[in-house]
């Protein structure tokens, strides 16, 4: 299998895709002038209790004020079990490395009061008109280890198979570890030497007694520490002991790069490329068109067949479709086999197009209950290398899937897109005939209030039309009956569902 780490840098943007055997597996973006904040450590202060949600608000100095839950306040180490898994990279292991034990936590406002101050870490950036999620329980990640400096463990990624190289990795974290605090051995730990371990142990307590000693003056809310930027953060975490490949187009980054890479993974160093051709290295590795793929709503199936995907704030909903797939003669064969490739396809869409929260799937209705379950199979098959925690249930009577998988940051869309300032994001605006009907409606409440003999109906093109062909006889009724003169005027810069209606003759 071949492991590509693609980074296209620009004055403007870094972007960063993971391509396994040509297919992305992985979509970074962060545009410079507003960089996401999944790491940072913020000096905060308490705006607002709920005991209701059984969580508060807190500001950091962002828009919008952060969320934080109660079950990420309560330090109770012994209620804290890692899981180990710390292969996405992030630095969001309050959010997706502890659970928790079901339990009950002490009432969050004997915990906080408004005004009090707080050092906290984001774990989630803020989506659409969410605020950011933030945690009490700060990780620091290292190349080779994640630092919990309130957490009292010690955690082995599971990719690390062997029990002798585990038994060695956890002693060493052990001797190394302050009191009441806790490392996770990362995958790129395995085989490393004890000294280079314990050389990245001590980068990171310093830096977190460094942050300790910043939160002690000034006010909040304040930055305390902010985490790399992608074009780094992708060298460190993404860059695992298969990458093939890490190209980057730009020479600036490129020498960042080798000098980051010098001073804590030289093993990579030779893998590290500059990328020199004349077509842009998005469109060289053919991620440029997979991209404006994945913004579509269709998707298109190898036999004809396609998926519909639809994202609201609730969920996203998935529905399949034959399309111009016929097959055999056979329809229950035709519709199980688009079923089937809509359950490989639909992984990789999600993970293209980071989406996750709830997740509605509408396969087409099948009869044999043998067919649903092996449709279902081959889903969980298809997302067994999602780096997401997905919960997949069986097929329902209505031929429904429920899933969730992870959500830690914006969606594709979210990222590269923003709401239609026609329809507001509705994806729908008024017909011109709708449009039509509101200027009638409102010509007759009008009209009679109206002084001038002259009337004034100012609207787009399309709308103009209708009123001057099709409603033409409508427009004289309401003439002859308020014994007004009604003028029609086209404004091109117009919105399709605005217009105005005014006494008087336009110039």
């Amino acid at each position: 299998m071949s492991n590509i780490l693609v980074m296209n840098a620009t004055p403007q943007e870094t972007r960063v895709a993971v391509l396994e055997d040509g297919t992305i597996t992985g979509f970074f973006q962060e545009r410079h002038a507003s960089r996401g904040v999944v790491g940072n450590i913020y000096h905060g202060r308490v705006v607002r209790v709920l005991p209701g949600m059984e969580a508060a608000f807190v500001d950091i100095g962002l828009e919008k004020a952060a969320f934080l839950h109660v079950s990420d306040i309560y330090q109770d180490h012994e209620e804290v079990d890692l899981d180990d898994d710390d292969d996405n990279g992030d630095s969001s292991g309050g959010d997706g490395r502890r659970s928790r034990r079901r339990r009950e936590y002490p009432p969050i406002n004997e915990q906080l009061k408004e005004g009090q101050d707080l050092l906290v870490q984001v774990v989630k950036d803020p989506i659409g008109t969410k605020g950011a999620r933030l945690t009490c329980h700060v990780s620091l990640p290292g190349r080779h280890l994640v630092y919990m400096p309130t957490v009292n463990h010690v955690g082995i990624s599971r990719q690390i198979r062997s029990d002798a190289e585990r038994k060695r990795l956890r002693k060493i974290a052990n001797e190394m570890r302050p009191p009441g605090a806790g490392f996770i051995v990362r995958t790129a730990g395995e085989g490393i030497r004890s000294d280079v371990i314990r050389r990245d142990m001590e980068v990171l307590v310093n830096l977190w007694n460094d942050v300790m000693k910043r939160s002690q003056s000034g006010k909040p809310p304040r930055l305390l520490h902010s985490d790399l930027d992608l074009a780094l953060k992708a060298t460190r975490d993404l860059a695992a002991s298969n990458l093939d490949r890490l190209i980057v187009d730009d020479r600036d980054q490129y020498e960042r790069i080798m000098d980051f890479v010098e001073r804590i993974m030289p093993r990579l160093g030779r893998r590290v490329e500059l990328y020199v051709g004349s077509e842009p290295i998005f469109d060289a590795f053919g991620i440029e068109s997979e991209l404006r793929r994945a913004l579509e709503r269709r998707v298109d199936l190898p036999s004809g067949g396609y998926l519909i995907i639809e994202q609201t704030e609730a969920l996203v909903s998935i529905d399949i479709n034959t399309g111009k797939f016929v097959g055999d003669d056979n329809l229950e064969k035709t519709i199980v086999q688009t079923n089937h490739e809509a359950a490989r396809e639909i992984p990789y869409q999600l993970q293209l197009r980071n989406l996750g929260g709830l997740i509605i799937i509408d396969f087409i209705d099948m009869n044999e209950q043998r067919d649903r379950k092996a449709v279902v199979e081959t889903l969980h098959e298809a997302f067994a290398e999602d780096r997401g925690r997905v919960k997949i249930s069986d097929i329902s009577e209505f031929g429904l899937v429920e899933m969730t998988r992870k959500r830690t940051a914006e969606s594709l869309t979210q990222l590269l897109c923003e709401p239609c300032p026609l329809c507001q994001g509705r994806g729908m605006i008024r017909s011109p005939e709708t449009v039509v009907c509101d200027i009638l409606r409102q010509l007759k409440r009008e009209l009679a209030g109206f002084d001038e003999f002259d009337t004034t109906v100012l609207a787009s093109q399309s709308v103009i039309n209708m009123l001057r062909n099709r409603e033409k006889k409508s427009l004289r009724d309401l003439e002859l009956r308020f014994n007004k003169k009604i003028h029609l005027r086209t404004d091109t810069s117009m919105h399709p569902e605005e217009y105005t209606i005014a006494s008087g003759k336009a110039g």
